[in-house]
């Protein structure tokens, strides 16, 4: 299986590494693939059989989905794994700031909603994972029990493989 995976740190390295037996792809910023700009790019990886939709940078994880949902939704040999966020609807880790505007939050709710929507009419198999907190660094400063990345990663890996699993909540 051909894979893409946006993101090069964290996460995606462990995905990455998970994936091994398959011919994996990760991009990032550093590479030249701004997922701002993915209808720049994304049509060298239309041939690829699954995108692992990770990286975050504001509304960009939105519009890779809408990118390979546009291109993939009538293939039933593609997949598209989407990582959201349990914040979507759960309190913050940090509850004294809960209540704060946060535009983290409002993005992972646009793309929750952006893929429920779509999973209607799609024939590609798409998933959604909402993990609670993980290693990374926008909570590193906080102290939480957290999923290692490499555990999330396994569990991804799991998921990929079942048809029926349309979207999965993860957390501590």
């Amino acid at each position: 299986m051909k894979i893409l995976i946006t993101g090069t740190t964290g996460l995606a390295k462990d995905l990455s590494e998970v994936f091994c037996n398959h011919s994996v792809t990760s991009i990032s910023k550093a590479s030249g693939h701004n997922i701002h700009q993915i209808n720049q790019w994304g049509n060298g990886y239309l041939d690829y059989d699954c995108v692992v939709n990770c990286a975050y940078d504001n509304i960009g994880q939105q519009l890779v989905l809408e990118y390979f949902f546009n291109n993939w939704k009538n293939d039933s040999n593609k997949k598209i794994i989407t990582i959201g966020s349990k914040i979507i609807n759960q309190p913050r880790i940090e509850s004294e700031i809960d209540h704060h505007y946060w535009p983290y939050r409002l993005h992972k709710q646009a793309l929750q909603l952006t893929h429920d929507v779509m999973l209607a009419t799609a024939k590609c198999d798409m998933k959604i994972i909402n993990p609670g907190a993980f290693d990374t660094a926008m909570i590193s400063h906080v102290d939480t029990p957290k999923i290692s990345t490499k555990v999330l990663s396994e569990k991804i890996f799991q998921i990929m493989q079942d048809p029926l699993i349309k979207r999965v909540d993860l957390w501590l």
